[in-house]
């Protein structure tokens, strides 16, 4: 905690860090996040379509619709890789909190 924040500062929920220390702790957490995942994806037993539905719904932003078209399935079928693909992944994380 610096100097001029006092742990009532603390306690109301403002920042204790400055804004650059912030910045590399988003930072750090978005590498651990990429990385974890990137282990998901790549050792786990996520299907190729599972990662691929995932990534395109999380990252990329398409809905089930769209990702049914570019993927040439149906609509359901993108929501059943969907949803299998995220309960793997909290299985997963829920091993890793346990460690």
């Amino acid at each position: 905690m610096s100097s001029q924040m006092s742990f009532k500062d603390f306690l109301n929920g403002d920042s204790v860090f400055s804004h650059r220390e912030e910045s590399e702790l988003l930072q750090a957490k978005k590498k651990i996040k990429n990385a974890m995942m990137s282990c998901i994806f790549n050792r786990y037993s996520l299907s190729c379509r599972e990662v691929e539905v995932y990534k395109l719904f999380h990252y990329k932003g398409l809905n089930h619709r769209e990702i049914a078209t570019l993927l040439n399935i149906k609509r359901t079928t993108s929501r059943n890789y969907l949803y299998r693909a995220n309960k793997k992944i909290r299985k997963i994380s829920k091993k890793m909190e346990d460690l």
